[in-house]
């Protein structure tokens, strides 16, 4: 089953954070040598998003939107996706090479010449082989792409189409303020990416 996507706000504001996590193991010799063994093949990410308005009214049902969200998803418990508004989506992204033997292909996405992959898709993406649009036979629930024969060796892969971040609250409490009547604000939404299987 797709988790839940992270509601539409129209009072999600400027500054908004987002920091690049990676693990390394760090060992500093007495020599003075430094050696550095990185454990992660690709980062995960820590948002931080203020929102400047939440309005309660009978109208308006955003702090109701965001609060049954919080809810649904058991506060840090559940994993859901989120549309990072400068970060979701590709054009003729290369994923693979045919080989002429295997089938199945992680989609990724390509920032600055750095590739990692994408778990969560938002829709359905148009693949190319070889600049062929071709349907393949099926889309796993954490982005892998199935042939239902192979990819001629040497053949380019390609995707677009628009993808969803897999996330979790980092806390199980959350800061919200009614500032006025009707009216909430929360100074940081703190979150971030998982690394899925």
């Amino acid at each position: 089953m797709a988790p839940p996507v992270f509601p539409s706000l129209p009072g999600i504001t400027y500054p908004r954070r987002r920091s690049q996590n990676w693990s390394t193991v760090k060992q500093d010799a007495i020599s003075g040598k430094r050696v550095r063994v990185p454990l992660w093949t690709f980062p995960t990410y820590s948002y931080e998003i203020p929102i400047s308005y939440l309005r309660s009214d009978s109208v308006n049902l955003e702090w109701q939107t965001l609060v049954g969200f919080i809810n649904s998803v058991l506060g840090a418990g559940l994993l859901w996706a989120y549309n990072d508004p400068t970060d979701n989506a590709v054009t003729n992204q290369g994923f693979g090479e045919g080989d002429g033997s295997t089938t199945t292909f992680q989609l990724v996405r390509a920032l600055g010449g750095f590739t990692e992959p994408v778990f969560l898709l938002n829709g359905t993406p148009t693949i190319k082989v070889a600049g062929v649009l071709t349907v393949p036979s099926s889309f796993s629930a954490y982005g892998a792409v199935t042939f239902a024969s192979p990819p001629a060796n040497g053949a380019l892969l390609t995707w677009t189409g628009n993808f969803y971040w897999p996330c979790r609250f980092d806390d199980d409490v959350t800061d919200l303020s009614q500032f006025v009547q009707l009216i909430w604000e929360s100074k940081a939404l703190k979150f971030s990416t998982e690394k899925l299987p």
